[in-house]
């Protein structure tokens, strides 16, 4: 068996362009749009086709032509997951007729992922002299059917990149859910060759794009973002490069906390409760809060309250990302001078916490979780019902 992919080059839409991704019966389309022309050859598509047939164990053919550059770099990208999960992605073949090098157009230029949170606008800030272009995709972290939130989002990022002198390239894409469809983990395995292909559809207009980093050097875990994996997804025109491994996520607000686009419009919330741009109150906004604080800005983020409530940390589950912070936290306040016992205090009891007592914490969270749950299941066997398939 093989995954068959088929490229459909948008003659008359050239801002747009999608692919069938074909594994037996199952057949998904990926459909990726932009507010600029895109790439239309099949080489965007390279990573993300390779990263289901790793999953699946099968070949993968790939239509036309593919550029060299990125062909080899794939080889070694394979080499580098399958060591990371040997029985989630096997090493597979690839059929695909390897490109002449192109003639790159003239005056392109750089860009650089933007979210809105603390490691784009860390990258963001410090290649600002040599950054052209900053880069939105809806369909990464917010829901492709949340048009609200994706919209106030577009709204705060067009306005911190207006003010940052940048023009803001506006990218929508279903890949995720294909990706996850076909059984990919979000985390490990996927969201770099998402990235991956955003970058290479770009190559009628950046030479280069930098994929802002989630860790700090010397706490690198496998991950579908990597230092060791990011630039081998690159082609022969487009470089694409991991940044900021140098800064823990304290250091890096430090470096932009005198920057009024990042401190006006800093998003950082994956719960988004009430579709909050940041609810102020889940984890992820706690510890960025911490962060704040420590690198001595509290009070300069207008997106977010300038006190951390430690009560209500304490009261927070803590998952394996926020035990990590927790300690990045701790040891970052070393790191810079910063000297709060009653902060120290809280961090050390988030990392020593029971096992017991924050499962207590996570089961509540998903008690509170739950009308939300039953409404979703509700709406979606009422679309099954309209649509005749129930």
């Amino acid at each position: 068996m093989s995954l068959e992919v088929t490229v459909t080059p948008h003659t008359r839409d050239e801002n747009s362009t999608s692919a069938q991704l074909s594994l037996g019966k199952k057949s998904l389309t990926v459909e990726t749009s932009a507010s600029v022309p895109l790439d239309q050859s099949a080489t965007p598509w390279l990573a993300p086709a390779l990263l289901v047939a790793m999953r699946h164990d099968v070949s993968v053919t790939l239509p036309g032509s593919v550029d060299a550059t990125a062909l080899e770099g794939a080889d070694q990208a394979q080499k580098v997951l399958n060591t990371w999960y040997p029985q989630r992605m096997r090493r597979v073949e690839v059929d695909a007729t390897p490109a002449e090098p192109e003639t790159a157009p003239d005056g392109r230029g750089v860009g650089c992922f933007f979210s809105g949170g603390v490691d784009s606008f860390y990258s963001t800030v410090k290649h600002l002299d040599e950054i052209t272009h900053l880069i939105f995709i809806h369909g990464f972290d917010i829901a492709l059917d949340n048009e609200d939130l994706a919209e106030r989002s577009r709204r705060a990022l067009r306005e911190a990149a207006r003010d940052l002198g940048r023009p803001l390239i506006e990218v929508r894409t279903n890949l995720r859910q294909v990706h996850a469809r076909f059984g990919l983990d979000w985390e490990a395995h996927s969201h770099g060759s998402l990235l991956a292909h955003v970058s290479l559809l770009l190559a009628p207009h950046l030479r280069k794009v930098y994929l802002p980093s989630s860790f700090v050097a010397g706490e690198l875990v496998p991950y579908a973002t990597h230092p060791d994996l990011d630039p081998l997804w690159s082609s022969s025109r487009v470089d694409i490069v991991h940044d900021g491994l140098e800064a823990a996520r304290a250091q890096k607000i430090a470096a932009f906390a005198d920057n009024e686009a990042a401190m006006n419009n800093l998003r950082v919330c994956w719960y988004n409760k009430d579709n909050d741009y940041n609810c102020g109150r889940c984890e992820k906004c706690l510890r960025t809060m911490i962060n704040i604080k420590i690198a001595g800005a509290a009070g300069k983020c207008r997106t977010l309250p300038a006190e951390v409530d430690l009560d209500l940390y304490d009261h927070t589950y803590m998952n394996s990302g926020g035990v990590e912070s927790a300690k990045e936290n701790l040891n970052v306040m070393k790191v810079m001078g910063y000297e709060d016992p009653e902060l120290e205090a809280a961090l050390r009891r988030a990392i020593d916490r029971p096992w017991l007592a924050n499962e207590l914490l996570h089961a509540r969270k998903l008690a509170s979780l739950a009308p939300e749950f039953v409404k979703f299941v509700w709406k979606q066997g009422r679309a099954q019902l309209g649509s005749g398939r129930g």
